[in-house]
């Protein structure tokens, strides 16, 4: 894991969930797409489905290796994390290392509202489909779509309105 740093164990189930989503995501994906083609079996699952699964949760994984890579390694996430669940950043923290991290932070909230609005359209999508698709893909991908969109009220969303607002009053304070 290199430029990484060293992960904890919430490190390592965060990198595990965010394999499971991947490969539950392509797996899905997977399975819609061939489900317009032919009949989806369990051999077709097993044959196809799976190793997409598996595809995806390694893709799932690489991204999120990289996305704490970009952002200066696992041990500056959790700080910045820390920083917004505590809404304080430490005194002897200088200006230019917390203002640019709280601000990606905050700059979260767009594509978070973004996923929204594509989970909206997909559910439209994948609902105007379910007599092509039938009950099962149906209600897998709606799922996925309605937790693609609950993440990012509970979780993104939020987040990153704290960061906004610590911005807010952390520029103006330390000024």
């Amino acid at each position: 894991m290199h430029e990484v740093g060293v992960v904890d164990e919430a490190g390592r189930l965060r990198l595990l969930g965010t394999a499971v989503a991947g490969a539950a995501f392509a797996l899905v994906l997977t399975m819609l797409v061939l489900s317009s083609f032919r009949t989806a079996t369990p051999q077709v699952l097993v044959s196809v489905g799976l190793p997409a699964g598996v595809v995806g949760a390694a893709v799932a994984g690489w991204l999120r290796l990289r996305s704490w890579r970009a952002e200066g390694g696992y041990e500056r996430v959790v700080m910045v994390e820390r920083w917004v669940t505590d809404r304080h950043v430490p005194a002897e923290v200088p200006a230019d290392v917390w203002v640019p991290r709280l601000q990606a932070q905050a700059d979260q909230q767009v594509g978070g509202w973004g996923k929204i609005v594509l989970c909206v359209f997909w559910s439209a999508m994948t609902w105007s489909m379910r007599d092509q698709h039938g009950t099962v893909i149906t209600l897998l991908l709606l799922g996925l779509w309605a937790g693609l969109a609950l993440w990012s009220v509970l979780w993104v969303i939020p987040r990153a309105r704290v960061a906004r607002d610590m911005l807010r009053q952390g520029v103006v304070a330390r000024d």
